[in-house]
């Protein structure tokens, strides 16, 4: 039976999940198997570093948002396509085919606001999202970005504990108590937020930078290796809206808004990697690395045209990866591509 949730209830959790799962189970790959974790209730649930069965986390979302024929995560999106051009330096960073210098690569994508409510609103402070594959014969990169440097949990285990500890009552309500326990117990999970609610509204899903917020592992022609982490920069320049502007643009014009940019001329992003120093850790994707981060213009993604939404009938997986680059030991994202499996499945399934 299809659960649904007040307009009020939905209304805060746009605020409070600010995008929650983002890309943690919105789409294909092996089920792994674990010991189910224990059911958030109004004590809060410490991180750990437990594996979940990725039923449990489309479950979580699911518990959330209701059931529906839209991901479970980041539901509200439409397709795109263009093309990636590898700059001049990124073969210094990997031997990926698709990096070497000059080297153009068809790509398709999708925007996405945050959260699984499809019909989540554009003018909230929540996150957005890009998926992006790319095709270079029998190599593919799938990547999966989203809005803010910092992702909100930790561990499998505590993605599924910040959603169950939001998961409306029967009446349609939330218990804020549990959920501010919670958050005072696992602070690492707030950041997201936090950093959110310092940024205006973006004004398009063209002015707004994404970040891998995973780590990877590069490798280079000689076979060394670097840890980094991507980001896409708008080309256009970081554009937000005011909170008067916000308002005024209602809940649902980004598509169109995107859609009369990209007729007037490609909407570009510059492909960043940020390079990690020894020492730096690998396995918090809610924590960034600091700043003076060397970087390397890895080349420029360039979108030409909305896409079909053939896309919606599809999965982003980010550990697809071409030879050149391998995922990096963060549990977070070992554990995405079986969770947007089943996602992905109940999907077909209902649609």
């Amino acid at each position: 039976m299809q659960r649904r949730t007040s307009r009020s209830t939905r209304n805060l959790l746009a605020l409070t999940l600010v995008g929650a799962a983002a890309g943690c189970a919105s789409t294909g790959g092996p089920q792994s198997t674990a010991s189910k974790p224990a059911m958030a209730d109004t004590k809060p649930a410490m991180a750990t570093a437990a594996a979940v069965p990725p039923g449990d986390t489309v479950d979580a979302l699911n518990g959330v948002f209701g059931m529906h024929k839209a991901r479970a995560s980041h539901a509200k999106g439409f397709c795109f396509a263009g093309q990636f051009e590898a700059s001049a330096q990124a073969a210094g960073v990997t031997r990926a085919a698709m990096f070497q210098s000059g080297k153009r690569t068809p790509l398709i994508g999708r925007f996405s606001v945050g959260g699984g409510n499809p019909k989540a609103p554009d003018n909230a402070k929540s996150v957005r999202g890009i998926a992006l594959r790319l095709a270079d014969g029998n190599e593919r990169l799938e990547w999966i970005f989203v809005s803010a440097p910092h992702f909100f949990a930790q561990t499998p285990a505590q993605f599924v504990e910040f959603l169950k500890v939001r998961a409306p009552d029967a009446s349609g309500k939330m218990n804020p108590e549990a959920i501010a326990a919670f958050s005072k117990a696992n602070p690492a999970t707030t950041k997201q937020a936090a950093y959110l609610g310092g940024q205006p509204v973006p004004a398009s899903f063209g002015t707004v930078p994404y970040w891998s917020t995973n780590a990877f592992i590069a490798s280079d022609a000689s076979g060394k290796t670097q840890a980094l982490r991507w980001r896409f920069e708008p080309a256009a320049g970081r554009v937000g809206l005011s909170d008067d502007e916000a308002k005024a643009k209602g809940a649902d014009f980004l598509r169109a808004e995107f859609a009369e940019r990209v007729a007037k001329g490609p909407v570009a992003f510059n492909v960043i990697a940020q390079l990690a120093r020894p020492g730096d850790q690998l396995t918090d994707p809610t924590e960034p690395w600091p700043a003076d981060r060397s970087e390397v213009n890895m080349g420029r993604i360039v979108i030409d045209r909305l896409g079909d939404e053939a896309c919606d009938r599809e999965t982003f997986i980010p550990t697809v990866l071409p030879a050149g680059i391998a995922p990096s030991a963060d549990p977070v994202l070992a554990a995405r591509a079986a969770a947007y499996g089943v996602s992905l499945g109940r999907r077909l399934a209902t649609n």
